[in-house]
C-alpha cells in the first residue's frame, strides 16, 4: 500500500481527503499544530507538525510515496504577509525539497484560479506554482486549479458557510457586491473525486508538469448565489447587493476549462442546488 501525504489533513479539503482514501492508500499528515484536530477526532492518522518547519523525522520514519499539498492560509482572518508567505510559499517550498531529496514520485498541488494580483494569497500561490512548474524535471507536479469549493464542515470563513449562517439568523440587513460577478462552485464531494480519479490516473500521465481544473463549466453569479441560499434557509434578511464595491481586480467571469479531467474519467454529480441544499441542511 502506498503512503500518501496530506498537508492541511485538519483542514475541510484534507481531512474529507483522508477520510475518503482510507483502505487504499496509507495516510499520514502535517498540520502547523496538533491541538485541535477536530475533524479528526475519531480517526487514528499519523500527523507531524511543521511549527518547526518540515520535520525530517516525517520522511525517515514514512516512505512517502505521493504527497497532497492542501495547507493553505488564505487571509480571512487578518493574518500578516509573512504569515501568509510562509504558510503559501516558504513552508511548501522546503516540502517540495525534501519531496525531491526523498524521491517522491508525485507532487498534487492545491492552487487557485484567482489572478495572482487580487490579494497576498493568490499572489504566494502563483510564486509556488511558478516553482513547482521550474522543478517540474526533478519530480512529477499535478497541479489542481480550483474554483470555490464548498459543503457541510467547511470552516465558518469559507463563503457560502458565512452566507448560510448569516442568512440563517436573520440578520436584518446583508451588505453585498452587486453581485454580477460569475463563479463555479464545486461541491466537496466533487472535488475529492478529483484527486481520486488523478491518483488512479497518475502512473499514466507523461508529462512532468500537469494543470487541472477543477471546475463544474456551469457559472453562475453571485447574485444568483445568494439569492438561492436565501429561499433554502428561508431567511427574512434583507440583501443590500451594492453596498460593497468591487475589490481592486475583482474576477467577474471565471474562465474555467475541466476537459482534461473529464478525459481522465472525471464527472461532477452536483448541481449547485443540490450542492447547496445539502450544505444549507447540514450547517
Amino acid at each position: 500500500m502506498k503512503t500518501l501525504l496530506i498537508t492541511g489533513i485538519n483542514g475541510f479539503l484534507g481531512s474529507n481527503l483522508a477520510k475518503a482514501f482510507i483502505g487504499e492508500y496509507n495516510i499520514v499528515g502535517l498540520e502547523y499544530s496538533l491541538e485541535n484536530l477536530f475533524r479528526l477526532k475519531d480517526y487514528n492518522f499519523k500527523i507531524y507538525s511543521t511549527d518547526q518547519g518540515i520535520p525530517e523525522k516525517l520522511f525517515s520514519d514514512q516512505k512517502v510515496d505521493i504527497i497532497i499539498h492542501t495547507a493553505t492560509i488564505y487571509g480571512r482572518k487578518n493574518e500578516g504577509l509573512e504569515v501568509i508567505a510562509n504558510s503559501n510559499l516558504f513552508l511548501p517550498f522546503e516540502l517540495l525539497d525534501k519531496a525531491i531529496d526523498y524521491q517522491c514520485s508525485a507532487f498534487i498541488n492545491t492552487d487557485t484560479v484567482l489572478d495572482r494580483f487580487v490579494n497576498e494569497y493568490s499572489l504566494t500561490k502563483r510564486q509556488f506554482q511558478e516553482w513547482l512548474y521550474f522543478r517540474r524535471n526533478d519530480i512529477k507536479v499535478i497541479n489542481m486549479k480550483l474554483e470555490h469549493f464548498y459543503g457541510p464542515e467547511a470552516s465558518v470563513s469559507n463563503f457560502i458557510s458565512s452566507m448560510i449562517t448569516r442568512l440563517k439568523l436573520n440578520e436584518p440587513s446583508i451588505d453585498l457586491t452587486l453581485g454580477e460577478q460569475q463563479r463555479d462552485f464545486v461541491f466537496i464531494d466533487d472535488v475529492v473525486s478529483a484527486y481520486r480519479t488523478v491518483l488512479k490516473q497518475i502512473n499514466h500521465l507523461k508529462d512532468p508538469y500537469t494543470d487541472f481544473q477543477v471546475s463544474t463549466q456551469n457559472p453562475v453569479t453571485i447574485r444568483y448565489l445568494i439569492e438561492t441560499l436565501k429561499e433554502l434557509t428561508g431567511s427574512v434578511s434583507h440583501l443590500n447587493f451594492g453596498a460593497i464595491p468591487y475589490r481592486e481586480n475583482e474576477l467577474m467571469h471565471s474562465d474555467t476549462d475541466n476537459s482534461a479531467l473529464i478525459q481522465l474519467g472525471w464527472r461532477p454529480l452536483y448541481t449547485i442546488e443540490e450542492g447547496l441544499k445539502v450544505t444549507s441542511n447540514n450547517l
